[in-house]
């Protein structure tokens, strides 16, 4: 993966060669990139209390984002995996019960 700074020198020498139009152009859709930027962190330092007050269909969409990457965890994460990490002096059964 290529550095921040890599990325933007290649950006710069990019901009340099564009048309006064183009330019203006770059400049109103990366003040898109970032006014969507800055939606996305404020909604994402809600608290759980808010979201969950909030109707479904709104709290819907302030999760969805989130799903596939909590759903990846599950399957690759080891402490989430493996059932090994559990106590299992927690689970023994008691005698009433067999």
């Amino acid at each position: 993966m290529q550095s921040t700074a890599n990325i933007e020198q290649i950006i710069l020498r990019n901009l340099r060669s564009l048309p006064l139009e183009k330019l203006q152009e770059v400049l109103e859709f990366t003040e898109r990139l970032r006014q969507t930027s800055n939606t996305k962190n404020a909604e994402s330092k809600l608290s759980l209390r808010e979201i969950a007050l909030m109707p479904i269909a709104e709290r819907h969409h302030h999760i969805t984002p989130f799903i596939t990457n909590t759903a990846n965890d599950f399957l690759s994460e080891p402490e989430l995996t493996e059932f090994s990490v559990l106590d299992t002096e927690d689970w023994e059964i008691d005698d009433e019960y067999s």
